[in-house]
């Protein structure tokens, strides 16, 4: 009875009075939608305030003091530790682009010839030091010294890109700075996600991606974002801490002796006693370390029910240069047999694509330069200056070795 009078009422209503009705709706709804949009709007961080606006900072940036001929700028790359400058000797030892067209093919030249780089390596940031990894990596921006600022900034570090990355992209949107900003850890997870996408998504084809990274990338979860469209490995790296038979972090497992093909020629392994049931082992040489990692990741595929092994994720930097000794020991492993069995043939796609993040940065890098026409085009050959505060061993990197700006 009182739903039928209730409608009875509201057929009553005049047109004017409807369409009024509606118009108060409409605008209480816009409201409350507008209000929700404001909370929803991150808040800038106090840092980038900093840096743009406050005139007294010791880290006060004024975009306006910024050179107008930019192409003659350096590019800044950013670590968190002293291999970090691996990506430096990627940069300029890469030639995958026509520089004449721009177009994809090598053409003799390196990508990078003629381009100043400037590497700065900072401590890695927890949560409670992102504010200084930004201001750190905005002190790139500005003239220090002899040094100018960077036209593009490509962060090397794990960690920094973790704590850091998406603040010092909104510090460059804030200031309208105009600097291209790649990272090198997103520019692998993307390359991968990629693969996946194009050639993984039926049922049927389900593959595993194998990460190594260096602890301190594993520690902060850097690569969790792929465990939600693909099954992930990780195995960490740690170039000061050789493997052995009781080292807690890298321990050398017996049953796996002859499993991880050991080069024990130059002294490249330790060990007294049997080769293969020693009482005393440890590896002495950065290839064998490339091995057990490798090995490592690949017997993890043994526990549980994984897929096949389709790319790897080449993180940790000392990766960079020893990209042979990978194939070789996955095809050691697919071709191993124990009791007449192979232990992984089944576990390892024939052809493992080898996924390095610094190169897929310098094709990011490339493409920006260009598009931006930031890219310098010197005749005169490339140069390099360190800014750290821990010495560095330029003997594992001959292309740095000859640009070096001592």
């Amino acid at each position: 009875m009182n739903m039928e009078h209730s409608l009875t009422k509201n057929k009553r209503l005049k047109p004017g009075k409807t369409a009024l009705l509606f118009l108060l709706t409409g605008l209480l709804w816009l409201t409350g939608s507008c209000g929700n949009a404001r909370e929803e709007e991150p808040e800038r961080l106090a840092v980038i305030d900093e840096i743009l606006n406050d005139t007294n900072s010791a880290w006060y940036l004024d975009p306006a003091s910024f050179p107008d001929q930019r192409e003659v700028l350096p590019i800044g790359v950013f670590g968190t530790d002293k291999e970090d400058i691996t990506a430096v000797e990627v940069l300029l030892g890469i030639d995958q682009f026509d520089n004449i067209t721009g177009k994809p093919g090598s053409d003799g030249i390196r990508d990078f010839a003629g381009e100043y780089f400037d590497f700065v390596c900072r401590s890695p940031a927890t949560d409670s030091a992102r504010n200084e990894t930004i201001r750190n990596m905005a002190g790139m921006f500005r003239p220090d010294g002899d040094r100018p600022p960077v036209k593009a900034l490509v962060v090397a570090g794990d960690p920094a890109s973790v704590h850091a990355l998406e603040g010092i992209q909104e510090l460059i949107r804030a200031g309208d700075l105009g600097v291209v900003a790649i990272s090198v850890l997103q520019a692998g997870i993307d390359k991968t996600l990629d693969y996946v996408h194009r050639f993984h998504l039926e049922r049927n084809k389900r593959i595993t991606v194998g990460v190594i990274a260096s602890e301190s990338s594993l520690a902060c979860k850097s690569h969790e974002g792929l465990e939600e469209e693909v099954e992930v490995l990780y195995q960490g790296f740690t170039p000061d801490s050789l493997p052995s038979l009781d080292n807690p972090l890298y321990p050398l497992d017996r049953d796996l002796i002859r499993a991880y093909h050991f080069d024990y020629s130059r002294s490249g392994m330790n060990y007294r006693g049997s080769r293969y049931n020693p009482g005393i082992m440890k590896v002495n040489s950065t290839e064998n370390f490339v091995r057990y990692a490798v090995t490592s990741l690949v017997n993890q595929l043994l526990l549980g029910s994984h897929p096949p092994l389709k790319y790897i994720l080449t993180c940790e930097n000392t990766f960079s240069r020893y990209p042979g000794i990978v194939v070789e020991q996955l095809t050691f492993l697919r071709n191993y047999r124990q009791n007449n069995r192979y232990i992984y043939r089944h576990l390892i796609d024939p052809k493992v694509v080898l996924i390095n993040p610094r190169e897929e940065a310098a094709e990011i890098l490339y493409k920006a330069l260009r598009e931006n026409r930031l890219a310098a085009f010197r005749t005169t050959p490339s140069c390099v200056r360190i800014h750290s505060t821990e010495p560095l061993d330029l003997s594992k990197y001959p292309l740095l070795n000859v640009c070096i700006n001592h």
